[in-house]
């Protein structure tokens, strides 16, 4: 069985959360679950780190979403920091959602750019 590890620490004032392994139909509920109670730890500035993520799947992909939307609408803010495998990337570029969520090279890329400056791809 597929599984997704979520793991988190408050790191400049953001709420750093690394997803590893799967993040798809029978690990999603789970994943989120951690993620939303890292955010509650950490506060509502997310970073999540997807360089440990090997694949994503549709449900995975809705939850990235609403996770950002989430964030936006508690005046807080996320971006994706990779590096990004050629799987999940390929996800998010066939999807669009590349164009919509700030994708940071690494997580300290993340961390240097202010919580909630911009959207759009910041490199990968």
């Amino acid at each position: 069985m597929a599984e997704c590890e979520v793991t988190g620490r408050a790191e400049d004032g953001r709420a750093v959360i690394a997803l590893a392994g799967y993040l798809a139909v029978d690990t999603v509920q789970q994943a989120e679950q951690r993620m939303r109670a890292l955010r509650r730890e950490h506060g509502e500035h997310v970073v999540l780190d997807l360089s440990g993520l090997r694949f994503l799947d549709s449900t995975g992909l809705s939850l990235l979403l609403r996770f950002y939307l989430a964030a936006e609408g508690r005046e807080g803010s996320a971006v994706l920091a990779g590096p990004l495998g050629q799987e999940v990337l390929y996800v998010l570029q066939i999807t669009h959602v590349d164009q919509r969520l700030t994708i940071h090279p690494t997580v300290a890329d993340a961390l240097a750019s202010p919580p909630g400056h911009g959207n759009g791809v910041r490199g990968r």
